[in-house]
């Protein structure tokens, strides 16, 4: 049987150039590809300047990559993003990947749980948002486990590289 994370066992850490080679593999695994807005392959330039700017403030870029790893062994388990950060609207959307050897242990309602305390407590954000495409039904599952709900729906809206995905938003406010 595969381990249960708890609370305790997961953390979020920022991002730093030793995770690199980890997120080049991540970000361009086929599954990772279908579901973000890139047509072609990350670059390792483009994921060292993504990994540099993590290290600034939300505030300056709008985003903040996280690792999500074990804390016992420093583990990584996958990758957390908040994005689409308004002050003004204080709104932040949301992505996760969790490596595939880990999944259904567990992380991603942990890491999530962590990273929307964060965006409640810390950037004073009135809700949270997530992005989903209509056949991950894993993340669905998990979003409305977490107290999301779905509240919108685009047809046709995403170019998956063989069809169009209907795209789902889930929210959930702080109050």
């Amino acid at each position: 049987m595969a381990q249960r994370y708890v609370l305790q066992d997961i953390r979020l850490r920022a991002l730093g150039k030793e995770d690199l080679p980890l997120l080049m593999s991540w970000e361009n695994a086929p599954e990772a590809l279908r579901s973000n807005d890139s047509l072609n392959p990350l670059s390792e330039d483009f994921i060292a300047r993504y990994i540099s700017s993590s290290t600034r403030h939300i505030l300056e870029t709008g985003s903040l990559g996280l690792m999500i790893e074990e804390t016992a062994t420093n583990t990584p388990l996958g990758h957390l993003s908040l994005y689409d950060y308004s002050p003004i609207h204080r709104r932040v959307a949301l992505g996760i990947y969790i490596a595939p050897e880990v999944r259904q242990q567990g992380i991603a309602s942990i890491a999530l749980r962590q990273a929307i305390r964060y965006a409640f407590k810390r950037l004073r954000c009135e809700q949270v948002y997530a992005e989903v495409l209509a056949d991950n039904q894993t993340t669905q599952d998990i979003l409305l486990y977490l107290g999301f709900r779905q509240t919108a729906l685009l047809p046709n809206w995403h170019w998956t590289g063989d069809s169009y995905q209907d795209l789902l938003f889930f929210q959930l406010w702080s109050k």
